[in-house]
């Protein structure tokens, strides 16, 4: 009955733009106003031809509004060319995560690169037009992992191979935020990318993340630092020591991890388990994280698990949190079992003469930690020579402790940092060692 009746609406609907956004001339995007005469209660869009020149394994489709607190639910359906029969109607979910507070964001998902039409419906009046979006990825070239440069660290983990932006994006139409934003990290987030993902061209389904972040949500970048596929691919998303956009706006001292697929239901693969085990091992080294750890998260002002899950942030009192399911139960319930597994690994427990740790008759304490800018060292059975003191981005603010160290005998020192946030403090011994250690200053 609705199918025949829609094409009463087609002749009165309102003119369409489409048009290519920005560099990326693989994406269109259409403004679409939905017609103000309701039929059983929906509100019909015109139907819109989608004329597609590129090879491409899916069509993205995605959309937004400038516009908050938005209540109607949207829904789309699709015909193949040559095809008589539309599609069933198909969800068209609002994400609910808080990273743009300034648009309404919705994501439908991957669909056949035979679409030749879409149409889209809501459940009541829309006076604000709505931004449909169209991401045509394109296929992909064989992966051939491009491994990141890895950095001179005492470490046993060995880095795994990564699959770099030039690998997954090699036209170069994917460009980096010029501006980034440093962080050190002090947690891992894990999610899941939850969306409909069909496609086994997983660098083509990272090429539509970009996308989707950086043209339907508006961001300057890739959301997550790192993306790992079903094959067990790891992909550079923003990279290590930036901030990236994926805890809801808590996003500071955060490495975001994304296992691509929907995990709420499934498994995630072998694969991709060990992937994500690999890669967490050798980044903790390099950002001096415990893996079995328990910390303060500065901007959520939550103890988390140096692992965790997304949906651990949901306790937050950040006005930009909601709650969320990331990374599915399925994936979440795999988190303690990942970092004990991670804590047994011989690289991570190496006894190796040049790993950076303290004996066992050696200590340092720092009190009180959280602390509001004033606190004490406490030093027993070592020779400290110099301590360096990082802010949350990796900036150096202090370095000038040699004076005062150069007592043998001094056993405490006093330590004040006028800076907000997680801190790493770099005790550097007579030996050569290096002592990282993390402080949170909350005024």
């Amino acid at each position: 009955m609705i199918n025949s009746l829609n094409l009463l609406f087609f002749s009165f609907a309102m003119t369409l733009s489409i048009f290519a956004i920005g560099q990326n001339k693989n994406s269109i995007e259409v403004s679409v106003k939905f017609y103000d005469i309701a039929f059983e209660s929906f509100f019909f869009t015109k139907k819109i031809s989608v004329k597609n020149t590129i090879p491409t394994p899916f069509i993205m489709v995605s959309g937004f509004m400038e516009k908050e607190n938005f209540q109607s639910q949207l829904f789309f359906r699709t015909k193949e060319k040559n095809k008589k029969l539309w599609s069933s109607w198909i969800p068209f979910p609002k994400i609910t995560e808080g990273e743009t507070p300034n648009r309404t964001i919705f994501l439908g998902g991957d669909v056949s690169s035979k679409m030749s039409h879409i149409q889209l419906k809501s459940n009541q009046p829309v006076s604000t037009n709505f931004k449909l979006r169209l991401f045509f990825p394109g296929h992909s070239k064989k992966i051939n992992t491009a491994t990141i440069k890895e950095k001179k660290v005492n470490c046993d983990c060995a880095q795994p191979d990564i699959c770099g932006r030039s690998c997954w994006c090699p036209s170069g139409n994917c460009p980096i935020d010029i501006t980034p934003e440093q962080t050190i990290a002090s947690h891992f987030i894990v999610h899941h990318s939850a969306g409909q993902t069909t496609s086994s061209d997983f660098a083509a389904v990272v090429r539509s993340y970009y996308d989707f972040h950086t043209g339907t949500n508006g961001w300057d970048d890739i959301g997550y630092n790192w993306l790992i596929d079903g094959n067990g691919v790891i992909y550079e998303g923003r990279g290590q020591g930036l901030q990236g956009a994926h805890f809801s706006c808590m996003n500071e001292n955060t490495i975001g991890i994304c296992v691509i697929g929907n995990y709420e239901n499934t498994n995630p693969t072998s694969e991709a388990i060990n992937a994500l085990q690999s890669f967490i091992a050798w980044s903790s080294c390099e950002e001096n994280i415990d893996i079995l750890g328990i910390e303060l998260h500065p901007s959520s002002n939550l103890n988390l698990n140096n692992i965790s899950g997304h949906k651990d942030g949901n306790d937050s009192s950040n006005s930009c949190n909601t709650s969320t399911v990331c990374p599915g139960n399925n994936l979440y319930n795999l988190l303690p079992t990942i970092r004990d597994e991670m804590a047994a690994l011989p690289c991570i427990n190496s006894n190796s003469s040049h790993v950076n740790k303290l004996l066992e008759n050696e200590k340092i304490d720092i009190f009180p930690n959280p602390n509001g800018g004033n606190f004490q060292v406490n030093f027993e059975n070592i020779k400290i020579v110099n301590i360096i003191i990082y802010n949350y981005i990796g900036q150096k603010i202090n370095n000038d402790f040699t004076d005062t160290l150069a007592n043998t005998s001094l056993q405490n020192k006093k330590i004040k940092i006028s800076t907000n946030g997680l801190h790493h403090i770099q005790f550097h011994l007579n030996d050569g060692r290096v002592i990282s250690q993390k402080v949170v200053v909350t005024k």
